[in-house]
């Protein structure tokens, strides 16, 4: 395409850009370099009347089983600005571009010797990921450190808006449909290497530690509720292990399902449904996804309810 610079793909596997490893093939996907690639993409989905849907590493999606007929944008290989952008007495300013993903932010946080953001460390996200889903762990998040957060929309263009102007709730950045993130200012403090490295260590320590790393997942699949946990109140319904086709509660942490090598979506929405009816039949607990659904067929979900 003229003028574009990044990767096009056609019939490509959402398997292939998700962390479940589950999804039908979409039509074309574009993977820009830079914010230019991001207006092109755009405009040619618009123009072929074709719907668009923007992603980073797919960490928290679950996408269909059929085919999308449409454009995906994805930002993980382009939009890798890093840069200190402005000293304060005791604070620093940088600007993270949206495609970065998150061991690339660490290896810039211990270059710099900055620190905050170390808690991040283990989430196979984009900052674009972290941002639209205001990325949380260790009673920590991004939302904290946020100063301006830059975007793209057809019909407003490249645009910029402080963080009292954006709309940041649990587990989530509300954002018009069509746009998209290009990056973030974000204030931190200075630290030291040796202490950073530490935090960090500690952090993926703690995950592997609790969390089923060495399967497909998509994280945590429900968000906490108030004064609770969504996996200890899954295991006390006594599902952890239970398993629908190739998708399964994890027996390491019940907030978890995993693929365990042949999942589609409608096993994940059997299993997500089956916890949603028992927390609220046992328990009177209304279970909320903190999963995102992409081109999932609504009759397909209502079948399992």
């Amino acid at each position: 395409m003229e003028n574009f610079t990044g990767r096009i793909e056609k019939n490509f596997s959402l398997k292939d850009l998700t962390t479940w490893k589950i999804g039908g093939e979409a039509r074309y996907v574009f993977f820009p370099i830079d914010r230019k690639d991001v207006e092109i993409a755009v405009s040619y989905a618009k123009r072929e009347s074709l719907p668009y849907f923007v992603m980073g590493n797919g960490s928290n999606i679950l996408a269909g089983d059929q085919f999308f007929d449409g454009v995906i944008i994805n930002l993980k290989e382009g939009l890798k600005e890093k840069t200190v952008v402005n000293f304060f007495e005791d604070e620093i300013e940088i600007y993270l571009g949206a495609g970065n993903l998150v061991p690339e932010i660490i290896k810039f946080l211990i270059r710099e010797e900055l620190t905050g953001l170390e808690f991040l460390a283990g989430i196979p996200a984009t900052l674009g990921g972290l941002l639209r889903m205001n990325a949380g762990a260790f009673d920590d998040e991004i939302m904290k450190f946020v100063k301006k957060i830059n975007f793209y929309n057809p019909q407003r263009g490249f645009y910029s808006l402080p963080k009292e102007q954006v709309r940041f709730g649990y587990r989530r950045l509300e954002i018009d449909d069509g746009t998209v993130i290009l990056g973030a200012s974000m204030i931190l403090k200075n630290g030291k290497r040796d202490e950073i490295k530490e935090k960090i260590s500690s952090f993926i320590g703690r995950r592997k530690e609790k969390q089923p790393l060495d399967l497909p997942s998509c994280g945590s699949v429900f968000k906490n509720p108030e004064g609770s946990y969504a996996g200890k109140i899954i295991e006390e319904l006594g599902l952890k292990g239970y398993q629908v086709g190739g998708a399964k509660i994890s027996e390491k942490h019940a907030n978890f399902i995993v693929n365990t090598g042949s999942a589609s979506a409608k096993d994940v929405l059997t299993l997500i449904e089956l916890i949603k009816q028992k927390a609220y039949l046992k328990k009177g607990i209304v279970l909320k996804e903190e999963v995102y659904y992409f081109n999932i067929n609504k009759k397909v979900r209502a079948m399992v309810l």
